[in-house]
């Protein structure tokens, strides 16, 4: 399988039987969706998998607010991603291209995020804005390279 798929990921992965090597999430910018895309991305991807995730550094606060009030618009999908990266068995890294580009890999977490967040759906923007270096293991191109 691959290409687009017209449906929506609760849908497709209700009915779907195959695993993957990369699974690319750009779908609802909501933090609540992009969790659950994750966590079903998780079930169906190959060991030695890689998940991409859009839209992980909204560069000002008009780009993440809720609901959508600009034409470019990566709503909260940078939760998701920060409670990602306090999880043991996932080692994941942000690239600082277009909007964010969340990498996700099924293996032991090398620099896991020390964090008492105890409800990711509430952390505010300004903490984000102020600490997204650390939050989201930001990693420029070439470096990120070195490191998957």
């Amino acid at each position: 399988m691959g290409g687009n798929v017209r449906k929506t990921s609760d849908s497709f992965f209700q009915t779907n039987k195959e695993k993957f090597d990369i699974v690319f999430i750009d779908g609802h910018h909501k933090y609540s969706q992009v969790k659950k895309d994750i966590e079903n991305s998780l079930n169906f991807l190959n060991d030695g998998g890689i998940i991409l995730l859009h839209d992980c550094l909204p560069n000002n606060y008009y780009a993440h607010v809720i609901p959508k009030c600009v034409y470019n618009w990566n709503g909260d999908v940078w939760r998701a991603f920060v409670e990602v990266r306090t999880k043991d068995n996932l080692d994941s890294y942000c690239c600082n291209a277009d909007h964010g580009i969340g990498i996700i890999l099924k293996r032991k977490n090398k620099n896991k995020l020390q964090t008492n967040i105890s409800d990711f759906s509430k952390i505010e923007f300004n903490y984000f804005f102020n600490n997204y270096k650390k939050l989201m293991n930001l990693q420029e191109f070439d470096e990120l390279l070195k490191i998957i």
